[in-house]
């Protein structure tokens, strides 16, 4: 996997959480909203792979053809994201702040369990997974502080369409995958 593929893993994995932020930035955008999300999510986004990761070494024992099966993975985590992005049309703002306690580890479990996936797939990856897992963290965290921001200016900037662009990216990773 070369450094431009990473990098476009990177970015469409923070575009959940980029999504997340900026409907929670339509209402809730003070500082401690802004540390809270970002911090969370790219502590999350940077674990998950190194977890998902770990279990894809395990599994690489059992299976063969580990390409097929991280082409798979990836084309569900597509689909997902398309789903998702078409059924919440018109709720981008509707939300109470989920900032704190158990609303937050969920959202950051949630944004994240893409990551999981993904770090599956990296067993495939002859390079540093510590530091491509470091490299989606700190991307996360970023989108996190940007979607905060963008969603306190404008409630209607991105919505569902930003979240179909990196469901498309995963998907012609995926293809990728199964030409390997």
């Amino acid at each position: 996997m070369s450094l431009v593929e990473i990098f476009i893993i990177v970015v469409a994995l923070s575009i959940d959480a980029f999504s997340v932020s900026f409907g929670v930035g339509c209402k809730y955008h003070t500082p401690r909203h802004y540390f809270r999300l970002g911090w969370h999510f790219g502590l999350f986004q940077f674990l998950m792979p190194l977890i998902g990761a770990f279990i894809g070494y395990k599994v690489q024992k059992f299976v063969n053809n580990l390409d097929i099966i991280a082409a798979i993975i990836l084309f569900v985590i597509a689909y997902k994201m398309i789903k998702e992005a078409m059924e919440n049309k018109g709720e981008v703002c509707n939300i109470n702040d989920p900032t704190k306690g158990l609303s937050l580890v969920s959202l950051s479990l949630a944004t994240s369990m893409d990551a999981l996936g993904v770090g599956f797939t990296f067993v495939l990856f002859k390079g540093n997974i510590f530091v491509a897992s470091l490299l989606i963290g700190f991307v996360c965290a970023i989108f996190s502080l940007v979607g905060v921001y963008l969603g306190s200016i404008s409630k209607r900037f991105f919505g569902e369409k930003i979240e179909i662009l990196g469901a498309i990216v995963l998907f012609f990773i995926g293809i990728k995958f199964f030409m390997v």
